[in-house]
Parts: C-alpha cells; sequence; structure tokens
C-alpha cells in the first residue's frame, strides 16, 4: 500500500449476485458502482477506470463471501488498474470479537455490517440485510458479533416459486395494491413483502425478548428501502453499511501498523 493509501482508496463487497465498488477520499464515500457478480471480467473490471479517479487511489481492499473470486479479483484489480489490493480475512484481519460457534462461517459482509452498526451507535444492534439471502446480524452492547439469522431472500423466493411449481409465473418485484391477492401476480408480490415483513418483525421481536436487548434496527442491501414499509418495527437504513464495515477495518488496520 502507498502512501496515498490512508486517504483514498476503493472498498470492494463481492456479493453472490452483484458486486459493490465504493471510493472513499478522506473517509467520505464519493461514489458507487455495481457489476454484476456472475458479468464480472478484466474488461469489466478496465471499465472502472472511467467511473473512478483510479490514479488516485491507494488501495482496494476486498471483502468477499465468494473466496476464488475475491482472490482473482484482488489479482486483477492489481494487474488491470495498478492498485494495490487486500483481502479482508486473508490480508488484514477482522476487528470483532465473533463468539459464533465455529466463526469462519461468517461470511465477510456480515461482520462488516456489525462493525460498521456498532461504530456508528455504539450499542447493541440488529442489521438486517436484504441481500441473495436475507440475513438477521445481531451485535452486542460491548461491539461483539453475536450471531444471527439467515432465511430466503425475496428474489430466491421468487425463483423458487417460478421453478419449483406448474402454474406460478415468474414475475417483477412491486408493490402489491391490496392485502388480499386479487390475482397470482399479486398474491405473490403480496407473500413476497408483507409476508417476508412479517417475518423480520417476528425475528427481531423475539431476539429482543430473548436477550433482553433493546437494540438500534439497521436495515441495508438492495430491497433494504422497498421493505421499509412492510417492517412495523421500524429502524433505520443504510445502504452503503457493508462498504463502511470494509472502510473501518482498513483504518484499524492502518492505525494498528502504525
Amino acid at each position: 500500500m502507498n502512501k496515498t493509501s490512508t486517504s483514498k482508496m476503493l472498498a470492494v463487497d463481492i456479493g453472490n449476485t452483484s458486486i459493490l465498488f465504493g471510493y472513499y477520499d478522506h473517509g467520505h464515500l464519493k461514489k458507487t458502482f455495481r457489476l454484476a457478480t456472475k458479468k464480472i471480467s478484466a474488461k469489466k473490471i478496465r471499465s472502472l477506470k472511467k467511473v473512478f479517479p483510479v490514479s488516485q487511489i491507494g488501495a482496494a481492499v476486498i471483502g468477499t463471501v465468494v473466496p476464488p473470486l475475491g482472490k482473482r479479483l484482488k489479482r486483477e484489480i492489481k494487474a488491470v488498474l495498478g492498485i494495490p489490493a487486500a483481502l479482508i480475512g486473508r490480508d488484514i484481519p477482522i476487528p470483532i470479537t465473533n463468539r459464533t460457534r465455529y466463526p469462519r462461517q461468517v461470511g465477510i459482509d456480515r461482520l462488516m455490517n456489525a462493525i460498521a452498526a456498532f461504530d456508528r451507535y455504539h450499542r447493541s444492534a440488529i442489521v438486517i440485510d436484504f441481500g441473495t439471502a436475507i440475513t438477521f446480524d445481531v451485535v452486542s452492547n460491548e461491539g461483539g458479533y453475536l450471531g444471527g439469522v439467515i432465511a430466503p431472500g425475496i428474489e430466491i423466493s421468487l425463483e423458487a416459486l417460478f421453478q419449483q411449481t406448474a402454474l406460478l409465473p415468474k414475475i417483477r418485484l412491486a408493490h402489491p395494491a391490496h392485502l388480499i391477492g386479487r390475482d397470482t401476480v399479486e398474491s405473490i408480490r403480496i407473500g413476497c413483502s408483507v409476508g417476508i415483513g412479517g417475518l423480520c418483525d417476528r425475528i427481531i421481536e423475539r431476539i429482543k425478548k430473548k436477550y433482553r436487548l433493546r437494540p438500534v434496527i439497521i436495515a441495508t442491501g438492495g430491497y433494504a428501502s422497498f421493505m421499509a414499509r412492510y417492517c412495523s418495527t421500524g429502524g433505520r437504513i443504510d445502504p452503503w453499511l457493508t462498504l463502511k464495515g470494509i472502510l473501518l477495518t482498513y483504518q484499524k488496520h492502518l492505525k494498528k501498523k502504525s
């Protein structure tokens, strides 16, 4: 990492569906860009030169739930963009106490969310990430990662209904007009909005009661804004929470090294 690493960096969040790039300048998120995970290539990476001031960026820090792709992207960012890259969990340690039974099974994105949530609110939190899967991650009052819940995501649910049934169509998600569907499409939309909202409320309610927490609730991920009207437990929406966790992890690493 060169001398500009602490001021301008690229945070990279590799998910199962998409890869999110965030350009930070002195800790401020200036621009984001998203690419489909399945379509990533050297040509796509080269296209980032048109999006970000690549020549000014001192480091790329990668968090990934697809380890082989993380290693490949690390090499290609260096080769194609000329930016030194590092993998969280491999090159950079994860600065959070992980209290789960099998810590290595926890996705990097979930830990980044937990780190960012505690850094912002300094109290217990439940982070709901509406991605390919819907994950619930619980942070203690001391900032430790306690564990969480995983449920099928909205896109997975829609695709499963289409693939595993003979008569249900493949649809585009939209807000339903009624609580009871008057046709098949609307019925599916209700199930994947009101139904999933109810699932979220129930899980949060049970966690709060069981562990006697008064957590801040934070929603992130691609469907966070869409789902806000269907979750009655309230909370805050932060679409860039994972990127912020990557930035904080990198900053803590540099501080420890210095």
